[in-house]
């Protein structure tokens, strides 16, 4: 889970979306704290997608799936765990 975590994070901060002093908890909203914005969300998915071999279904892009840390670790291990 931990790994998922700052996976993500080293994602946001490699494409700019928050630089290195950026603190935030893991249930905090990433579009609300001005992180991440409807593009960057797509660059998130294709992310996921090709990091994690996962395809995310429409029903869950939502924003309790895609709006915070611990919604996104969530959510991969959840494909992840069915996938296997």
């Amino acid at each position: 889970m931990e790994k998922i975590r700052d996976d993500i994070i080293d994602f946001l901060k490699g494409q700019s979306f928050m630089d290195s002093n950026t603190q935030f908890a893991d249930n905090e909203s990433l579009t609300k704290a001005g992180i991440i914005d409807s593009i960057g969300l797509l660059e998130l998915l294709d992310h996921i997608s090709e990091s994690y071999s996962i395809e995310i279904p429409e029903d869950m892009l939502t924003p309790d799936n895609l709006d915070s840390l611990q919604g996104i670790t969530n959510l991969i291990l959840k494909l992840k765990y069915e996938r296997s």
